[in-house]
């Protein structure tokens, strides 16, 4: 492959680089099949929206295996509600085709327009609408696999979880069988809070409303980024926090375009805050009753964070200068017995702090499943 172009496939979206063997572009399961079994070392690829690292290969020996021409949209089972789909299918094209029958794959991670099905299994992706409808795994009915002798697997759910959420450090996710919902007439809020206690009991009300989809947080620094402090009637301005909440019902106040264009601000976010050189995004998650001390500590360091409060994922930013506190920010994490990664996954950037026990789990479904220690060599354990 041209040296120019092997350098797009050297990094991610976490902007680490890595050095390739080579890349290759298959456009059949059989390929794929071939390809892994004649290679020592594969780096399995989708979109290329990880923000942890987890497709950028090591050491000029990784073979990388770009898996986003098997883009083929299947099956479509109208009893069941499910569709079948290759692993190279991007989530808004798979959205666009089930427009025709009035449904949708509802895991909506804020890289849609170009996160692959394959990636989104691989890293069991969450979204803003996690609140509702969990993670990509609920929403699986099985995948198909290569194993690093070439065979081809099916696996249902009670195996999934060897693969999904598993990084690529097990096998080649190929294929799925994804369960749908109907597309739900939504609407939503954008609600200022002072106070983060308030945040939190207004949360707390939310979750139990089963209408409410997307709980979403803007922190106070991000809120005042994106314009949204107004005086009061004695002119003070005072900041706030913001949160987005959609209905899937007529329960929130904008409807229509003003729906779109809440939306639309708050997919402007992340490159908003990377254009301000806030580039680095982790995504620790923690229980809601215990986010505050999490919270005081991103102000205290005048960190600017965002996040699906309804499932407990924040999103801090941190520009170059902050990066030296990200270690203490994951000590806290789990001292208030957090998940240092609630929905990008570990890769390369938080390998170092998996712990112990959780290393040796990890193994041990590496080991069975890998036992050629063929797959995403280095990432994750």
């Amino acid at each position: 492959m041209n040296k120019n172009l092997l350098k797009i496939y050297e990094t991610d979206a976490s902007q680490l680089k890595g050095k390739a063997l080579d890349v290759v572009i298959p456009k059949t399961i059989l390929e794929v099949r071939n390809i892994v079994a004649k290679s020592r070392r594969i780096v399995p690829r989708g979109g290329g929206t990880g923000l942890a690292g987890g497709c950028v290969p090591q050491n000029g020996v990784d073979l990388v295996l770009d898996l986003s021409k098997l883009d083929i949209i299947g099956s479509y089972d109208k009893e069941r509600r499910t569709i079948e789909v290759g692993a190279g299918v991007i989530l808004d094209e798979l959205q666009a085709y089930l427009m025709l029958y009035r449904l949708e794959f509802p895991v909506k991670p804020a890289s849609h327009a170009i996160a692959t099905i394959g990636g989104m299994i691989a890293t069991d992706a969450v979204g803003s609408r996690a609140v509702k409808y969990g993670k990509t795994s609920n929403w699986v009915k099985w995948v198909e696999i290569v194993d690093g002798y070439g065979n081809l697997h099916r696996k249902g759910v009670t195996e999934l979880s060897d693969y999904s959420g598993m990084e690529g450090i097990t096998g080649v996710i190929v294929k799925a069988c994804l369960k749908l919902a109907p597309i739900r007439k939504r609407s939503a809020s954008l609600v200022k809070v002072e106070n983060f206690d308030e945040v939190v009991a207004i949360v707390h009300k939310l979750k139990r409303d089963s209408s409410v989809s997307m709980v979403e947080l803007l922190g106070k620094q991000v809120s005042e980024m994106l314009g949204l402090f107004e005086p009061d009637e004695s002119g003070e301005v005072k900041s706030a926090y913001h949160l987005i909440i959609e209905y899937e019902d007529d329960s929130g106040m904008l409807n229509g375009k003003e729906y779109a264009e809440l939306f639309e601000m708050r997919d402007k976010i992340g490159p908003m805050l990377s254009g301000g050189g806030y580039s680095r995004l982790e995504d620790p998650k923690i229980l809601l009753d215990k986010s505050d001390k999490l919270v005081s500590w991103f102000e205290e360091h005048g960190i600017p964070f965002f996040g699906h409060i309804g499932v407990g994922i924040f999103h801090p930013r941190f520009d170059h200068d902050q990066e030296k506190y990200i270690p203490e920010m994951i000590k806290l994490v789990k001292k208030l017995n957090g998940q240092i990664s609630g929905e990008h996954g570990i890769g390369i950037l938080k390998r170092k702090f998996v712990e112990i026990n959780d290393q040796k789990i990890l193994r041990n479904v590496k080991k069975r499943t890998d036992p050629e220690n063929k797959f995403n060599v280095g990432k994750v354990i």
